[in-house]
């Protein structure tokens, strides 16, 4: 038999030596799921000849959108025929797939490296360890991919529109084992010699700067310093990103931590004093291999011999809930609060070079009259983030990276995201989700941005639009 895969599917043909009315069935499981059944079932008589006169069947498979997402894959085939009252059952390898584009944002002038260009293969947490394998090697050790299907309602149960989807698809994490790549620490990108930027860590990065190391390497990037390893990678080219950094790299380190023990030394960017303190809570004194901030690009390029790479989990806005769910109780339960407190925290982004909300100070103003207090979360530590908002009741904020503490409040606080009708990012409401809050999204209308950074735009809210949502709220409030 043979199998092609491409970036929707595969196809390929099996010989069968029960003849051309009886069609061989092939199984298909990816990441352990059965996923469809399909039929090799249209007769090719010039490849059995090749075969000593044996019948050949053609097959293919498109894979299901969901799963056409740029992330490595465990793929298993196995094939089923009749003959003579006796049933014949033959299974290919597992093997490691990747289909489709490489995340949401998709980057383009340069080479991917993805599982199946380097021949990677599936392995437990024991054999990847070992680094006994040729090839790197992928675990995948939380399961399959699940899809939960979750409509997005108002305070009213009125199903909400505007948004991209809801449905909520939770992926498991992968964590790659690569052997003799160089890593730029400051982003995250992982190049493998002679294949470009590996799948999983060139998310949002600089194409220009991923083009410049790959030609750096193609003329030789042998004096790079050398880190023997294993070291595990905790960094992302927007790794300054508080919400990137919580749900890409201290969910990672968590996950690496939670199936592998004690995690290797950490190769991460230049540390904010949050970020420092952070990765402190969360694992403790674990080693840091750090350049200094403001490095020289030269020191920041290293070949590391030995390099776990975790795959991005909240980056595109899909949280595998396990992992997140208990990244946020592991921190939650690490830092001391008053379980009395019942705060109501309205989230001002007045230190944002992106500030969103133009009336902010009528709209802070008004909500003290409800019981809120404005708080600039970058003037708090993080464990004081993490406190204030256990302590929460209800949390007011526009859309932005300081709504991703809301992993840190009690299950049923209220969540309510302050959106514009050009950036409809679903992200915060699949994060309550996972995390059981109760969600309530107010949108204002705002007109598409010339330059298309829709992210960017800044908008005026309505006041009393919104302080008639909280009155709707399920909450008693003293005026």
């Amino acid at each position: 038999m043979q199998v092609e895969y491409d970036d929707g599917g595969f196809s390929g043909w099996v010989v069968s030596s029960a003849g051309p009315y009886a069609p061989v069935w092939c199984q298909v499981l990816i990441d352990g799921e059965h996923r469809a059944s399909i039929r090799a079932d249209e007769f090719v008589p010039f490849v059995g000849e090749r075969h000593d006169g044996h019948c050949c069947l053609n097959f293919s498979y498109r894979v299901p959108a969901y799963l056409r997402d740029g992330r490595a894959h465990r793929v298993q085939l196995t094939f089923t025929y009749v003959q003579d009252s006796a049933t014949v059952q033959c299974s290919l390898p597992l093997t490691v797939r990747t289909f489709g584009a490489v995340a949401s944002h998709p980057q383009s002038g340069y080479p991917v490296c993805r599982a199946q260009d380097v021949a990677a293969v599936p392995a437990d947490i024991g054999e990847a360890e070992s680094w006994a394998s040729p090839n790197p090697t992928i675990v995948f050790p939380e399961g399959p991919i699940r899809r939960v299907w979750r409509p997005c309602r108002d305070v009213d149960g009125a199903v909400l529109s505007g948004f991209p989807h809801a449905e909520i698809v939770t992926h498991p994490l992968a964590l790659s084992f690569l052997s003799d790549v160089y890593v730029r620490r400051s982003t995250g990108a992982v190049y493998v010699p002679g294949h470009g930027v590996w799948q999983d860590s060139h998310y949002l990065s600089d194409s220009r700067r991923i083009r410049e190391d790959l030609e750096r390497l193609e003329r030789g990037g042998q004096d790079a310093p050398i880190i023997e390893g294993p070291a595990l990678l905790a960094s992302t080219a927007m790794n300054r990103n508080y919400f990137h950094w919580v749900m890409d790299i201290l969910a990672g380190v968590h996950a690496c931590t939670r199936h592998l023990g004690p995690p290797p030394p950490l190769l991460t960017p230049p540390l904010r004093s949050w970020q420092a303190d952070s990765l402190r809570l969360l694992v403790g004194d674990a080693a840091f291999a750090t350049p200094v901030d403001g490095a020289e690009p030269a020191s920041d390029l290293v070949r590391c011999r030995r390099l776990i790479v975790p795959s991005n989990l909240g980056g595109v806005g899909l949280f595998p809930d396990e992992t997140v769910t208990d990244l946020f109780a592991t921190l939650r339960g690490r830092v001391g609060h008053d379980p009395h407190a019942r705060r109501r925290i309205f989230i001002s982004r007045r230190d944002s070079d992106c500030p969103r909300i133009t009336n902010e100070a009528v709209l802070a103003a008004a909500l003290e009259r409800f019981g809120f207090e404005t708080v600039v979360l970058g003037e708090r530590s993080f464990a004081e983030q993490i406190r204030l908002f256990k302590e929460a009741e209800v949390v007011i904020g526009a859309h932005g990276a300081g709504l991703v503490n809301g992993g840190f409040c009690t299950p049923g606080t209220w969540m309510v995201e302050i959106r514009s009708s050009n950036y409809l990012n679903p992200c915060f409401y699949h994060l309550s989700g996972v995390c059981g809050l109760s969600y309530a999204s107010h949108v204002e209308t705002v007109p598409c941005r010339e330059d298309g950074a829709e992210n960017a735009a800044s908008f005026e809210v309505d006041t009393e639009r919104l302080l008639g949502l909280l009155r709707r709220l399920p909450l008693k409030f003293v005026l």
